[in-house]
């Protein structure tokens, strides 16, 4: 997560959304101040922080602007997926049972089982961020976050994607999810899928 102080707006991750990206655009964009602002380093504390939690420690106000990240649900759960695949052995073999397959993946996330890794990707991308929140898609995330920071007197260098896994195919993650599983996820996360479709509009 990211509070600028100096600019006034907060930058909020969903897991498996891009924020990486996000984290990296406004890192680069000169609207940051280190001796002021707050933000998060991947690997150097929690990233994956909901609004409201900032809210109740004190940190925000509760109507200070917001952006976040979203991304297709469908499309999240099989980022998820992959990732577990690609991180390493010792990861793998606690949650193997969880990533043996895509229905096995999404009965693990439904009945919210305790394995790691799950627990960032349970939560609604909704439950991350305020309603007044303004929101990046996944696909279109250079042009809402290049937008955003060049109307704050901001730089972009050019086009950002961190971590971006090779081995996230999608196409495979759908051919093997049943019919019902996938329309679960979409209902499951019908509200995240509306606020996506929203902002995938902006640009499409």
């Amino acid at each position: 997560m990211i509070i600028s102080y100096t600019n006034n707006f907060v930058a909020i991750r969903p897991a498996k959304t891009g924020s990486t990206s996000l984290l990296n655009y406004f890192l680069r964009s000169g609207l940051l101040d280190s001796k002021l602002d707050t933000y998060t380093l991947d690997g150097q504390g929690e990233v994956h922080v909901p609004f409201i939690n900032l809210v109740q420690k004190g940190l925000v106000e509760k109507n200070m602007p917001c952006v976040s990240t979203i991304r297709n649900p469908i499309e999240r759960m099989s980022s998820g997926f992959y990732c577990g695949h690609r991180n390493n052995g010792a990861f793998i073999s606690l949650v193997d049972e969880a990533y043996k397959n895509p229905n096995v993946f999404w009965d693990a996330i439904k009945q919210k089982n305790d394995f790691p890794g799950l627990d960032k990707i349970v939560l609604m991308q909704c439950d991350y961020f305020p309603d007044h929140a303004e929101l990046f898609n996944t696909e279109n995330l250079h042009e809402h976050v290049s937008k955003y920071i060049l109307e704050r007197g901001g730089k972009v260098d050019g086009r950002i994607e961190m971590r971006k896994n090779p081995d996230n195919k999608l196409d495979v993650f759908l051919a093997e999810l049943t019919p019902d599983r996938k329309q679960d996820i979409l209902d499951t996360y019908a509200k995240d899928f509306e606020l996506w479709e929203k902002a995938y509009a902006v640009y499409n």
